[in-house]
């Protein structure tokens, strides 16, 4: 007896149906693995301009925090509270340094665009320009003595405002951006020199 053979007839490759499926799949799962990679490059982005912000505002608060302790008298006037009506809170503060100076010196922190910039200030008369006097000294005939920038830097970026209020605590309300990213940061220091 003789067997019979069975052919089976096997294609030879792929028919355009299935071509297409494979290439439709093989496209969405890139398109996925390509919006997932964009999606962490955002949120990491988003996280250095966080941490680049609050970095800066950190410095801020630090170096004003140390210098306003020790400062013995603030040059620009208050609010006391930050809705004090007809007297908006200041967005520069100058005030004596305080740490142990030969020379009579003051500090000016104003907003500069987004930068914060310290001046170094000193007062003197005309007529002895090496002696520093305050602030509020006048000479002979009743003159406000003149004044002299030592020294002028930035001290941090991005700053979309700054805010200075308080009596006996001085309070510092800051606002940084950076592209879509925001932070806001308050403190409040207790002038341990300061006249009142």
């Amino acid at each position: 007896m003789r067997k019979k053979s069975y052919q089976f007839n096997h294609p030879k490759g792929f028919s355009f149906i299935e071509i297409v499926i494979v290439s439709a799949l093989a496209f969405i799962i890139l398109f996925v693995i390509y919006d997932i990679f964009l999606i962490s490059q955002k949120a990491n982005r988003l996280g250095d301009e966080k941490l680049e912000l609050i970095q800066n505002g950190r410095i801020i608060l630090d170096r004003l925090s140390r210098e306003l302790r020790q400062t013995p008298d603030l040059v620009t006037e208050l609010p006391s509270t930050k809705d004090e009506v007809g007297f908006p809170p200041a967005n520069e503060l100058q005030f004596q340094d305080g740490h142990d100076l030969e020379d009579i010196q003051y500090l000016r922190y104003y907003l500069n665009s987004q930068l914060l910039n310290r001046q170094r200030i000193v007062y003197y008369f005309f007529d002895e320009p090496e002696t520093y006097v305050y602030w509020d000294s006048h000479d002979e005939f009743e003159d406000p003595p003149e004044f002299s920038i030592l020294e002028e830097k930035t001290i941090a970026e991005y700053i979309n405002n700054i805010q200075f209020y308080g009596n006996k605590v001085i309070y510092i309300d800051v606002l940084l951006n950076k592209n879509e990213t925001n932070e806001h940061l308050f403190t409040g220091v207790w002038g341990r020199n300061t006249r009142q």
